[in-house]
């Protein structure tokens, strides 16, 4: 009632039209933007890997942003939802739109760089679990979208990419096993996500469970992945108040169970990385040389992978000794 009397009023009625008008200019302006993701200056791109997928699969999203002007860009070099430079916004039918929320929030020293005309900016991270819970929690059509949120600048609005649609189904019955809402299945995606958590005794108990009764099915490699690389290094268990030391023969038992070819590169590279850390602590030095080098083939001089050989040498220095591996003090520390 009140608009309608306000509209009566040919000064109001001027009014309301002046702010329709706006409304609608701003709209056809959000319009055009989501049609043509990225900016004169900036361009976002995402890659989850794959357009389908299997119920539980660990998902591992590839953010690449592009100065594509013609002058240096400041913006974030640690594009991550932990450090709230990246947001992935996920839909589906069932959830019309969420934003995928990380376990935690870090801050990063020397958070900024300038990027010059041309270089890129590019980052790997798990988006399949996070304090949503799981977020392909079932069968269905999803479609996620990267954007990154520059800090003041000319350019304060978020950078979106073009949105990727992920079909995800159930192998028989094997991601519904993972993914009953127990805290059970919690603690199996955290120990997935994490790679480690002796603590986690009942994720475990679960993944366990599925490599014995699904040895075949997709997510096995996955556990077999995090099994091996949580055994791989020392733990410390707070529940017990005691430290594991890594078991490097059970570690390699599971790796060599991995079937690598169905994991993600980012994987197949953390895989052979911690084989050939192991291999070093055994005394191995011509297999851990082999596997350094398979690393390197997987990483292809692809930026993205940097970081991963920093931390493995961080690790087991004598990793950087190896002929194929180059420490680079470029890429920032996590």
């Amino acid at each position: 009632m009140r608009f309608d009397s306000a509209c009566s009023l040919p000064g109001k009625r001027c009014f309301v039209c002046i702010v329709a008008l706006l409304w609608l200019v701003a709209w056809a302006h959000h319009g055009r933007a989501e049609e043509s993701p990225g900016s004169a200056t900036l361009e976002l791109t995402l890659d989850v890997g794959a357009s389908s997928l299997r119920l539980g699969q660990p998902v591992y999203a590839t953010v690449r942003l592009v100065n594509v002007g013609a002058k240096p860009v400041e913006v974030f070099n640690l594009l991550d939802p932990q450090t709230g430079a990246i947001q992935i916004v996920v839909s589906s039918s069932n959830r019309p739109r969420f934003v995928f929320l990380p376990l935690f929030y870090t801050d990063a020293v020397h958070a900024r760089t300038a990027l010059a005309p041309g270089e890129a900016v590019v980052a790997v991270f798990p988006v399949f679990y996070g304090a949503l819970g799981w977020t392909f929690d079932r069968p269905g059509t999803y479609r996620v979208t990267a954007e990154y949120r520059p800090e003041g600048g000319s350019q304060p609005e978020p950078i979106r990419s073009r949105a990727e649609s992920v079909t995800v189904s159930d192998d028989q019955g094997v991601g519904a096993s993972l993914l009953t809402g127990s805290s059970a299945s919690e603690e199996a995606a955290k120990f997935l996500l994490w790679q480690r958590g002796d603590q986690l005794q009942a994720g475990q108990a679960l993944l366990t469970g599925l490599l014995t009764q699904h040895p075949d099915s997709s997510l096995a490699d996955y556990a077999l992945l995090a099994f091996g690389r949580n055994l791989s290094r020392s733990f410390r268990n707070y529940a017990v108040g005691k430290v594991r030391q890594a078991d490097c023969e059970s570690a390699l038992s599971y790796f060599q169970r991995v079937r690598p070819e169905r994991l993600p590169v980012f994987l197949q590279i953390q895989q052979r990385l911690d084989e050939a850390r192991c291999l070093i602590k055994l005394s191995r030095p011509v297999e851990a040389r082999t596997s350094m080098e398979r690393a390197e083939r997987l990483r292809s001089g692809r930026p993205e992978f940097h970081l991963l050989f920093q931390q493995a040498i961080r690790l087991e220095p004598a990793l950087g000794l190896t002929p194929t591996a180059t420490p680079r003090s470029a890429d920032p520390a996590p």
